[in-house]
């Protein structure tokens, strides 16, 4: 999946393809199909069990799987960046590998930071409207009792 990243944007989300994504049943995790997220997990994973390994120790592991999430998380600039931050942050919460504590105040960064970005430019539609046909004039007094009157008959 190549996706065309928006002019001033980092490439991150657009040429990442971390493998973590297809080892795992997209059905049941679509979140790693979000580039970002995958890859976030992905280090996640990399870095805990290899902590785990080297020292035994699962609080260890878990600390230094945790940092490492942290720092795969996108920065936040341009639009699609803060959207995969956000995705990351919810993501981490729920994995474990971010505190409900420590993943409010991301979001709340990423709200900030979202409002600080300038919104895309939404084009016009290149072609001109048509000019509206003006309505009719009311129909007078005259013209309404015409109207309203009962038809006459001619036998």
């Amino acid at each position: 999946m190549k996706v065309k990243p928006l002019p001033g944007e980092p490439l991150m989300s657009a040429t990442i393809q971390p493998a973590v994504a297809q080892t795992l049943d997209e059905k049941y995790c679509p979140s790693l199909q979000i580039p970002a997220v995958a890859l976030c997990v992905e280090g996640w994973e990399k870095t805990f069990r290899a902590t785990l390994q080297k020292t035994g120790s699962v609080y260890s592991a878990k600390r230094c799987a945790v940092s490492v999430y942290r720092m795969a998380m996108p920065p936040l600039t341009g639009h699609q960046s803060i959207r995969d931050f956000i995705a990351c942050a919810a993501y981490g919460m729920l994995l474990g590998a971010i505190k409900p504590e420590h993943g409010t105040k991301l979001l709340y960064a990423a709200q900030v930071a979202l409002s600080s970005v300038a919104k895309p430019s939404i084009k016009p539609d290149p072609k001109p409207k048509e000019p509206r046909t003006p309505l009719p004039p009311p129909p007078t007094s005259a013209e309404n009792k015409a109207l309203n009157a009962p038809p006459k008959n001619d036998h």
